[in-house]
């Protein structure tokens, strides 16, 4: 692929208003010289940013969309709120200029500057989509959705900037997080699980728990072996640790990476700008979230230890140490399976502790329920 070939060399400190100036060039030149189609959405409507006429079938919005002039787009995306994102359905890249066949944005970038265009070397900030009738895909993580309004509100997750200070959910815009952030100012609303009794403070979380621990869920599947993880980041960790995929978000401020940008933004709010607004009342030390600092107390002030483990009983202030122990202890092949139920451990010991503990303390009569795994 040939060198992508920059207007000008890598920014140092420029203005917000600068940044989004060369934001707007790079964009209309996208617009204007390949077939990207650029729209404007209301839920889960698609409207065509040059006439505002609806659509709900992306195919016909970009059939419409053909019929406009690329070249009055810039009239209309400089009237835009620097605080709005442009979204811009790449379905279709390919070059206006040449017959170049392109399915890649920064292959289209690096293309057209050998038409003599100019390409200013800052990060793409808009959304990229590839709208489809049903199953949208999110283009940064693969996860999928049946409904346009819920992709966007994921989308936020990677590229939203307004952070809640008290549960870390992320916005693309100020108003909507201070919707959101009144929402912790109401009574708390618990949510019981049906199957054990425990409480969440949110339908998702407690969804997140069922998934989990009753319905041993797991969704996505490791490209390079037979792992299946629970989430997108389980799986992403996964293909760092055992198949040296390199992590793409990187700090400019110290050597630390990422596997996301909302961790990177994440770390850059608390460790750089140190934004710690949630204090401990018994010694003073400040936390980003209240989770964590909910956690410290925990562990630092009241003994509490609530970590336990399954295999044999061992219980940790932390969730880290319990994963370590359970890593170093129990990592190893499981030989020793239990009769009555599908749980296995790497010990007799551990498995006759378990006997013990779930299914009636059968002490003399333990044995016949222990098998090898064979």
């Amino acid at each position: 692929m040939e060198e992508l070939q920059y207007a000008d060399p890598p920014p140092e400190k420029e203005t917000k208003s600068q940044d989004y100036d060369k934001l707007i060039d790079n964009i209309v030149t996208i617009v204007e010289n390949s077939y990207v189609c650029p729209f404007d959405t209301s839920f889960s409507d698609y409207f065509c940013m040059y006439c505002r006429v609806v659509f709900t079938n992306p195919n016909k919005l970009r059939e419409h969309t053909l019929t406009h002039n690329p070249k009055t787009f810039k009239e209309i995306v400089t009237n835009y709120s620097m605080n709005k994102k442009i979204q811009i359905d790449i379905d279709r890249i390919d070059c206006r200029l040449c017959a170049e066949v392109i399915s890649d944005i920064d292959v289209f970038k690096s293309h057209i500057t050998s038409h003599g265009m100019t390409i200013h070397n800052i990060e793409d900030d808009f959304l990229k989509f590839k709208l489809k009738l049903d199953n949208l895909c999110c283009l940064e993580c693969g996860k999928t959705f049946g409904f346009f309004h819920a992709l966007k509100k994921h989308m936020a997750e990677h590229f939203g900037t307004c952070i809640c200070d008290v549960c870390g959910a992320h916005y693309f815009e100020e108003r909507m997080l201070i919707l959101h952030q009144k929402t912790h100012q109401r009574v708390d609303e618990v949510f019981n699980c049906k199957e054990c009794g425990k409480n969440f403070k949110s339908k998702y979380t407690r969804y997140i728990h069922i998934a989990r621990t009753h319905k041993k869920e797991s969704a996505y599947q490791c490209r390079k072996c037979d792992e299946v993880f629970f989430s997108y980041t389980l799986r992403y960790r996964h293909m760092i640790d055992y198949h040296g995929e390199e992590r793409l978000f990187k700090c400019d401020q110290c050597d630390r990476s990422y596997d996301s940008r909302k961790s990177l933004r994440e770390h850059i709010r608390r460790t750089h700008l140190k934004i710690l607004r949630h204090a401990c009342m018994m010694c003073d030390k400040l936390f980003y979230l209240p989770s964590r600092l909910k956690e410290h107390v925990m562990t630092s002030h009241t003994g509490e230890r609530n970590f336990r483990c399954e295999f044999c009983g061992k219980s940790y202030p932390r969730l880290r140490g319990l994963k370590v122990h359970v890593q170093s202890a129990h990592g190893t092949e499981k030989k020793h399976k239990c009769m009555l139920c599908n749980a296995a451990f790497t010990k007799n010991f551990y498995l006759k502790s378990h006997v013990k503990r779930q299914h009636g303390g059968m002490e003399g009569d333990s044995e016949p329920f222990l098998t090898p795994v064979s």
